[in-house]
């Protein structure tokens, strides 16, 4: 990894003696070239700012966001324009003089995050080696704006599971139900929090995968669910897809994300296994239930 990219969080700080902010952007500039990029999250996006602030005018917001976005766009246009040029050539333009110094130096970067006083500050800052910087701004931005791995999916997912656990214990099935760590074939295998899988079966009749999709953005839930469709399908080309598959999934409430959920239920339903909502305990019993003969036949 060739390129050193320095990097700062873009925090929104509308009480600087109270010191809460959300993070909405990031900007970043390579050491060497002094190349800089920025991503700030859509001004139309302010779900986050009005749960942080829900007395501000969301119109100072949009607008102050806009403003730095126009103000860093204008930056990196003069910045951008010397980068690959020498020092001299740089601080000859009239505008650069006081950013550019000798090459590799973090003065545009120390110069262009100082603190201000403005709403709008630069928090969390880093450093981060890459090949590719545009791809570097991305998983940052995701990190820092998208909250990525902050929450792990899992983390909500064994909640649920945990949820769904004591759910079969009040009705007395949570003895047929367990841990399927491997179906599938040594190519090809996944792991399924709850199933039933009769003596002499390598395949689960019943499974059971609680499903998060209440999601911070449509980007994520496409993201976990895309990976579960895939997984459905390929088990279903190995002959390994137990004889009945429910999804236990929790949606989210906003209606973009909404009609991402719904389009990857949607598509789980189209590859023949079922969809309940998290809420849906009656569907859940109903499907977990298993015959009395049945029950004798359980793996050890």
């Amino acid at each position: 990894m060739s390129l050193v990219l320095n990097y700062a969080a873009v925090g929104f700080r509308p009480y600087p003696e109270i010191g809460e902010f959300v993070n909405v952007g990031l900007v970043a500039v390579e050491a060497r070239s002094r190349f800089l990029v920025h991503k700030l999250i859509s001004s139309q996006k302010t779900k986050r700012i009005s749960a942080c602030f829900p007395e501000l005018d969301l119109s100072v917001y949009r607008q102050g966001l806009k403003r730095l976005d126009n103000e860093l766009s204008a930056l990196a246009i003069e910045t951008n324009l010397w980068a690959d040029d020498s020092t001299a050539s740089g601080r000859n333009h009239p505008s650069q003089d006081d950013l550019f110094v000798v090459e590799g130096d973090m003065e545009l970067f120390r110069r262009l995050t100082a603190p201000i006083s403005s709403p709008f500050f630069y928090a969390s800052k880093g450093t981060f080696l890459t090949d590719d910087i545009e791809m570097a701004l991305d998983r940052l931005y995701r990190r820092y704006v998208e909250h990525w791995n902050l929450n792990p999916v899992d983390y909500e997912e064994k909640k649920l599971t945990r949820d769904l656990r004591k759910l079969l214990h009040a009705n007395r099935l949570d003895k047929l139900y367990r841990e399927a760590p491997w179906v599938g074939t040594d190519a090809y295998h996944v792991g399924i929090p709850l199933a039933f899988t009769p003596r002499g079966s390598d395949i689960p009749e019943k499974a059971i995968k609680p499903l998060n999709l209440d999601q911070a953005t449509p980007t994520r839930i496409y993201t976990h669910g895309d990976e579960w469709v895939a997984k459905v399908r390929r088990l279903q080309r190995v002959d390994c897809l137990p004889g009945e598959f429910l999804f236990v999934v929790k949606r989210p409430k906003e209606s973009e994300e909404r009609d991402a959920a719904d389009e990857i239920c949607e598509a789980l339903v189209g590859l023949g296994v079922q969809v309940v909502d998290v809420d849906d305990e009656e569907a859940i019993i109903e499907f977990a239930q298993i015959e009395e003969q049945r029950e004798l036949k359980l793996t050890n």
